[in-house]
């Protein structure tokens, strides 16, 4: 049990909504993407495949956000 409450607390954007730096979770997105800008571009220019680009965390929640605007606009 304790494993997965900590999983949870290393989140970092669950962190951001705890601390109250963020009051939703897309605000938290944005905010933990904002700070890690450099840490995208060391990523963007790393030798990781593509597999393992997609997969860090930090990317896939860059992903995930691309076309959120476009697709809740449409909705």
């Amino acid at each position: 049990m304790s494993l997965q409450v900590a999983s949870v607390i290393d989140d970092p954007v669950v962190e951001l909504l705890l601390t109250g730096r963020a009051d939703t979770a897309d605000q938290a997105e944005r905010l933990y993407l904002e700070e890690h800008l450099d840490e995208v571009t060391r990523l963007v220019n790393s030798p990781l495949t593509d597999e393992e680009f997609r997969r860090h965390p930090l990317i896939a929640i860059l992903l995930g956000r691309g076309s959120r605007g476009w697709e809740d606009s449409i909705l």
